[in-house]
């Protein structure tokens, strides 16, 4: 049973109580702000063939019991002089009262649905896509849908997927019909906003893409390249059960952390424990997340 004892677990206690928050940082011409839609609850089965005898010395260090792991659900607001642009959207309400709380953690940061001018997809899994409608309508009444070309084309293909992917293809199919006619495909190394990157990070999804948020002191928003940070870190083998190539996933998180630990570049994802903003580390053959106090 999920506990909230601050002693026992305090990172997971924290991230099950930061629903609805929001929490704002700097980067080059923009503020980031990272919005809290909630969490979900996992046990190790979600990270297949880790043992928990394992698990449980990786994550303890962490302020983590891995055998009652959360994990946050995130979006983030990236917010201009004149335009305000989203990394994904949640998981809406289709999930329980855990998630859902994008819109407040909107409200939470001043900002409401009709100021998004575009919200950037990372990749149309549920919990980062479903927040986009209600319904039959776009949630977000003005905005733009922007998604990588590879990511488009995986969803387009449903003989292709697997089970578990096809559990996702309603929400995602979702998604695209309601911005049909206001959809934008992307590529690595383009820049769908001014200053705004897309990066690369094949694994997940084939068109799982993260965005690089640019100047003297960047950020790199990586969607899902890590969803626990207290297991994942030290242990970069360690994949997701929702990952759909798990060896390029590896790959793809392996490379990401020896860049980012290499170059200093900020971090933050839509499943690190909520606001995320860090910085990695290596250590040994593995990394540390480090978390930034006061985002900067």
């Amino acid at each position: 049973m999920p506990s909230d004892s601050p002693t026992a677990a305090p990172v997971t206690a924290a991230i099950r109580r930061s629903a609805g928050r929001s929490v704002t940082a700097e980067a080059g011409d923009y503020r980031v702000v990272a919005l809290c839609d909630g969490h979900v609850d996992f046990d190790l089965s979600r990270l297949p063939g880790v043992a928990i005898e394992d698990a449980r010395p990786a994550a303890a260090p962490h302020g983590v019991d891995a055998g009652d792991l959360a994990v946050s659900v995130n979006a983030f607001a990236i917010v201009g002089p004149d335009r305000t642009y989203l990394v994904d959207s949640g998981n809406g309400s289709i999930r329980g009262p855990g998630l859902g709380h994008l819109l407040r953690a909107l409200a939470d940061a001043g900002l409401r649905p009709e100021d998004v001018d575009a919200v950037l997809m990372t990749h149309m899994h549920g919990d980062h896509v479903a927040g986009l409608y209600d319904g039959d309508r776009s949630v977000f009444p003005n905005a733009e849908l922007v998604v990588s070309e590879a990511e488009r084309a995986f969803w387009d293909a449903p003989e292709q997927l697997s089970e578990m992917q096809r559990g996702q293809l309603d929400m995602a199919r979702r998604g695209f019909a309601t911005h049909a006619g206001r959809t934008t495909l992307v590529n690595p190394g383009d820049e769908p906003v001014p200053g705004v990157a897309v990066v690369a990070l094949p694994g997940h999804t084939p068109g799982h893409v993260g965005y690089r948020v640019g100047g003297p002191d960047p950020l790199l928003i990586w969607g899902d390249v890590v969803h626990l940070p207290a297991l994942q870190m030290a242990h970069p083998e360690w994949y997701f059960a929702f990952d759909v190539d798990p060896e390029t996933a590896i790959a793809t998180r392996r490379r990401i952390l020896d860049e980012v630990a290499a170059d200093g570049i900020r971090v933050t994802g839509a499943h690190v424990p909520f606001p995320g903003f860090a910085r990695v580390e290596r250590a040994g053959d593995g990394y540390l997340y480090r978390p930034i106090d006061g985002a900067g």
